[in-house]
């Protein structure tokens, strides 16, 4: 799967936030009471893992949805280092089944 972390973004468009600093006091404001160097790698970096309590303070503190702050895109699926092809990724037809009624 491919992530796109979009928290710098979010912080500028929503809240005009250009700091970690001011970030840090705008989550201090909602309950999330972090230090500066972690939000600094909250805003730098992708984040391995959160909470989802953390990403709901977030998403309160600058007005925004979790698809505001990230993206997941599915990868081709891949075997070994060869795709798959195409047709075996789709669902079978269902109508290709019979029918077979209750009685």
């Amino acid at each position: 799967m491919s992530f796109h972390w979009h928290l710098r973004r979010e912080m500028l468009l929503r809240r005009n936030v250009h700091r970690a600093v001011d970030l840090q006091a705008l989550l201090t404001e909602h309950g999330l009471p972090l230090s500066l160097p972690a939000v600094c790698n909250l805003i730098k970096e992708k984040p391995r893992s959160l909470h989802l309590s953390t990403l709901q303070i977030v998403c309160n503190a600058l007005d925004c949805t979790l698809n505001d702050l990230c993206v997941m895109e599915p990868d081709p699926k891949r075997r070994g280092s060869q795709l798959l092809d195409p047709a075996e990724d789709e669902f079978p037809d269902p109508f290709q089944f019979p029918i077979h009624e209750c009685e």
